[in-house]
């Protein structure tokens, strides 16, 4: 019985995400602003935050990066 549920648990879950495999991020998404807790930002700037939307080349003055997202639980 509680596998089934886990099971099923998963499947949902699966069900209501945002992105697929080789979508593109909004921009929306891209101006949502992240806390840089440790390390640098690969742009050069210095003030603790970032978002997608600094690496985005159209709205950067046109220094284009490429970005691997992988996310994972461990719950």
């Amino acid at each position: 019985m509680l596998k089934n549920f886990l099971i099923l648990l998963s499947a949902f879950s699966m069900t209501f995400a945002i992105y697929n495999v080789g979508q593109t991020v909004s921009i929306t998404h891209q101006q949502q602003i992240l806390d840089v807790c440790h390390g640098h930002e690969p742009n050069g700037e210095t003030d603790g935050e970032m978002s997608l939307y600094d690496y985005n080349g159209d709205y950067n003055g046109g220094t284009h990066y490429v970005f691997h997202i992988d996310l994972a639980a461990s719950w």
